[in-house]
């Protein structure tokens, strides 16, 4: 009798380990894209070359993303902040543009966004095209927001 539910213990406890081990493959699948970024763009205050990137969540609820370049010369981490859901699936890179100076703000895979803080470089672009912007009377948005669709 023992034995029967020793073998009956072991064989649940296998079956929920498969479980478990199938939904991190499959939550990991989905919890990452690839991007051709055509631009340099700065993140961590660290510039990186425009090429092909693959950018993945970390962490229970995907708060830290890893940015690496196909070639596995740059590898960045950043804690992100939840930047909501959204209805649209598409799986994109959102920069924002201060002149000829991008910057990762978001990423979106799945519906699910997080949001990178700003930079101290991203601030101070900030902060000198809007004194510009005052100077000319212009008002409104600094930089252009450009979002880059990505594959999974």
């Amino acid at each position: 009798m023992r034995k029967q539910i020793a073998r009956g213990l072991t064989m649940l406890m296998l079956v929920v380990g498969l479980a478990f081990a199938s939904a991190a493959v499959a939550n990991g699948q989905s919890r990452q894209l690839t991007a051709n970024v055509p631009f340099d763009f700065v993140v961590a205050d660290k510039t990186l070359q425009s090429g092909q990137y693959r950018v993945r969540k970390e962490g229970i609820a995907g708060e830290v993303i890893t940015v690496r370049s196909a070639d596995e010369k740059d590898h960045l981490y950043r804690v992100t902040a939840n930047a909501g859901s959204s209805g649209d699936s598409r799986t994109r890179l959102v920069f924002h543009r201060y002149g000829s100076t991008y910057f990762l703000s978001q990423v979106w895979i799945d519906g699910s966004g997080r949001q990178l803080a700003e930079t101290k470089q991203e601030q101070a672009a900030e902060r000198e095209l809007k004194k510009i912007a005052a100077y000319h009377g212009e008002r409104g948005p600094v930089y252009q927001v450009v979002e880059l669709i990505a594959a999974r």
